[in-house]
């Protein structure tokens, strides 16, 4: 995955592409750590729970991402 700066809190497309991008379990924690960081920025378990709920975020990827950060 490519690091990325993050000086605010990402755009729902920035995030979906940054999750997409997330190769193994190292990758979606730094990215878990990268915006916990932010002050605005929801916890990736939540947001990731919404993107689901608002069907931005396919069923398959939300249950691999939730189940990696469950497990870590």
């Amino acid at each position: 995955m490519v690091v990325t700066q993050l000086s605010g809190k990402p755009s729902e497309d920035t995030l979906i592409d940054a999750l997409r991008g997330c190769q193994n379990v190292q990758d979606l924690k730094e990215l878990e750590q990268r915006l916990a960081q932010l002050e605005d920025a929801p916890p990736l378990f939540d947001w990731i729970c919404d993107l689901l709920v608002n069907r931005r975020l396919s069923r398959g990827l939300a249950a691999k991402l939730l189940r990696q950060l469950h497990r870590s």
